[in-house]
């Protein structure tokens, strides 16, 4: 008995220690990614950051990631240095034609480049 009420502290340590993360709101995953075409570009949005890769790598930003804002139409993530907005809607990746989950548009570096990102979606390949 006694050695079962000094497990349970540890049981109860453990089990909040394997608690999941919080999912980023607006994604539905922890991480989430887009991409684009014409020019080439790739975001990521972790827990702590936004990395943005345009002009197929010619630009790169990497900032913190601010906290989500509920549009009208889905998710805003917005720095003085990029805006990401997440559209729900079916989206085909415009040079493979493989179908995601989201719309994605990116404000950076004096450019809007759009494509798509969220979970991939094979019923939606073209």
């Amino acid at each position: 008995m006694a050695k079962n009420l000094i497990l349970l502290p540890l049981l109860l340590v453990a089990a909040c220690a394997m608690e999941e993360e919080e999912p980023i709101v607006g994604a539905p995953q922890t991480e989430y990614s887009a991409l684009g075409q014409e020019p080439g570009w790739a975001l990521r949005i972790d827990r702590d950051r936004i990395a943005y890769t345009g002009d197929y790598g010619e630009t790169r930003i990497t900032v913190a990631r601010p906290a989500a804002i509920s549009t009208t139409t889905g998710t805003r993530y917005q720095t003085s240095r990029i805006t990401v907005d997440i559209t729900p809607g079916r989206c085909n990746d415009a040079m493979s034609g493989r179908g995601f989950e989201d719309m994605v548009t990116v404000i950076a570096a004096g450019r809007t480049v759009r494509g798509c990102g969220g979970a991939r979606r094979t019923d939606y390949d073209t």
